[in-house]
């Protein structure tokens, strides 16, 4: 019999690295998606890269619902309240569908216009406009896969949603491709990739409501998606809307974030840019750990083992502690090799080391952030984590942002610096939040029904 630590971090990794894998795939797909559409010129380039961001930014605030329902699946699951996990899961399907209706009947409208007043170049503004309708088809088909996914998260399934998302984004790039080049058609170029991304997408949600509808641990009665349960809504928008607010605080951030380093010039913006993509490598393991933390502080909840929870959460911790600092060494040591892989100028290959330089060292607070967030989130008590991200990206990031760039001229390591200082932040408050244990009342909250 195994020792139970070793059983617990067992449990830890084989719900973490699915996710992990799954973020490593998306990553990939993007990566070829993008030099496939590059070899069209700058202008489709850019045009796919904004109407991509505008459609998964908007897709995914409304999206989360997954996360009010994960919570909420994973108590019922650990309870064995199998009939109510059906139940949530059909009213979270029924929730992202009309939202995505709604917002790919609305986006589809205002699409042709939404660029014109962002200050992109024309020819930019026009194509994007139009690659954003075809992304806005697929929304909400997309929402059902999202929030299909947060359900399998919320039982345990990581590998099942590992497997949906890896082959519906392996349709994305086969589709791309045929329809970019015109393998069995004239070439599509730009209106490939969107057509691609929108099949992609769509097959996903296809996929995901077959497998929950057949999958031995849920088997959805599709009834479930169309009978309005007041109650149930009531409990999912509940842990859902703060949720869905903390999104929309992060992606405003991150809009905001971008123009506002527009001053530091094309060197060091570039440098900028690629040290997030080099960065972007570390997020994977720290939101494995965060789905693996949420989905188990539910199940135990729901089992009533409060105590044990709280072992998971701190191994959790430990572990996404450790594999981060890794990272952060890796990317100290290797900071001009990493940059390099991405451009030959030495001066962005400069300023891009020095950012990474700066990343290596908010890895650990990182882990924290992720951890302790995802923990928070599996309690019900998306309100706290909200709150810290607003705290961090818009009390303390933006503003000295503003004040060392835009109004000091310090180059592009202050916005690093300062980024570094959110992170440690947010890592110091939601470590108190879940220290007090005060979380633990949000039971009442999301608990299991009787």
């Amino acid at each position: 019999m195994l020792p139970i630590k070793r059983y617990m971090q067992i449990q830890i990794i084989s719900l973490a690295w699915p996710v992990v894998l799954e973020m490593v795939w998306i990553m990939v797909v993007n990566i070829l998606l993008t030099a496939m559409v590059g070899s069209f010129g700058a202008v489709a380039l850019a045009s796919v890269g904004l109407s991509g961001l505008v459609q998964f930014s908007t897709a995914m605030i409304f999206a989360a619902a997954g996360t009010g329902s994960s919570a909420l699946i994973s108590r019922e699951w650990g309870a064995k309240n199998n009939h109510e996990v059906r139940v949530i899961a059909g009213q979270a399907l029924q929730i992202g569908g009309i939202l995505g209706i709604l917002l790919s009947a609305v986006g589809f409208y205002i699409a042709p216009a939404f660029f014109v007043f962002t200050g992109a170049e024309q020819n930019i503004a026009e194509l994007a406009g139009q690659l954003l309708r075809i992304n806005f088809l697929s929304t909400p088909l997309f929402m059902i896969f999202a929030i299909g996914n947060a359900v399998l998260r919320g039982i345990g399934q990581t590998r099942t949603a590992f497997y949906i998302s890896s082959f519906a984004n392996t349709v994305v790039l086969i589709v791309s491709y045929i329809l970019i080049f015109g393998l069995l058609s004239p070439a599509l170029g730009a209106y490939g990739a969107a057509w691609g991304t929108c099949l992609g997408q769509a097959i996903g949600g296809i996929i995901v409501l077959v497998v929950l509808k057949f999958h031995k641990s849920i088997c959805l009665d599709w009834t479930e998606i169309f009978i309005f349960r007041a109650d149930v809504i009531k409990r999912i928008l509940a842990i859902s809307i703060p949720a869905a607010l903390e999104q929309v605080s992060l992606q405003g951030g991150r809009i905001v974030f971008t123009l506002l380093l527009a001053s530091v010039g094309s060197v060091q913006f570039a440098a900028h840019q690629i040290a997030m993509q080099v960065e972007s490598i570390s997020f994977m393991p720290g939101f494995g750990f965060s789905v693996a933390a949420m989905t188990l502080v539910g199940q135990y909840l729901g089992k009533g083992m409060t105590h044990r929870a709280v072992q998971y959460v701190w191994l959790t911790c430990k572990m996404a502690f450790g594999g981060m600092a890794v990272m952060g060494l890796v990317f100290f040591i290797f900071a001009e090799e990493l940059t390099s892989l991405f451009i030959n100028d030495p001066e962005v290959v400069f300023w891009g080391a020095i950012c990474v330089k700066i990343a290596a060292l908010e890895q650990i607070t990182i882990a924290i952030t992720y951890v302790f967030g995802g923990a928070l989130r599996g309690a019900g008590d998306t309100k706290w984590p909200f709150y810290i991200t607003t705290i961090g990206v818009w009390v303390v990031r933006m503003p000295l942002i503003y004040l060392f760039i835009n109004v000091w001229h310090y180059d592009i390591t202050a916005a690093w610096f300062i980024t570094a200082g959110d992170f440690l932040v947010r890592s110091i408050i939601l470590w108190w939040r879940f220290a007090t244990s005060r979380w633990e009342s949000k039971e009442n909250a999301c608990g299991t029904q009787p």
